[in-house]
């Protein structure tokens, strides 16, 4: 069975999550302040649709078709239940660059034990996961 996370898959993880994560930042970025809300429906998909024509929207999005590449890669080598709880390492790269690109205000103490929490529990899931496959085995 198709799973094992190698150094290779781990290092195509970390790109995809990486490219993703800038997708967001770009994506916020494109938005600036734009209110894509608007009242009626037909109004809100215009005001998307005008959107997404901005520079930084559209380098967002082609950063995410990217980062999809790369998961779809990293999909069939590694099992989803292994590799999944990984894209939670995004959050540390979207709060860090939230705060470098966006000049976001960020609370580090707050977000930094949030994010330790974060990493540990996704370590705990991946130690679980070895340890029930060599006990299978």
């Amino acid at each position: 069975m198709q799973g094992n996370l190698t150094p290779a898959s781990f290092g195509i993880i970390w790109i995809a999550i990486t490219l993703g994560s800038f997708g967001q930042v770009f994506l916020k970025l494109g938005l600036g302040a734009k209110k894509l809300a608007a009242g009626s429906m037909v109004q809100t998909f215009l005001n998307i649709l005008h959107a997404m024509t901005a520079p930084y929207v559209i380098l967002g999005l082609g950063l995410y078709v990217v980062s999809t590449f790369f998961w779809m890669l990293v999909l069939s080598k590694v099992r989803l239940s292994v590799a999944y709880p990984l894209i939670s390492m995004s959050y540390i790269i979207v709060v860090a660059l939230s705060a470098w690109m966006l000049h976001e205000q960020v609370s580090w103490i707050l977000a930094g034990t949030g994010l330790v929490l974060i990493s540990i529990g996704v370590s705990f899931i991946g130690v679980g996961l070895g340890q029930s496959k060599e006990k299978a085995e």
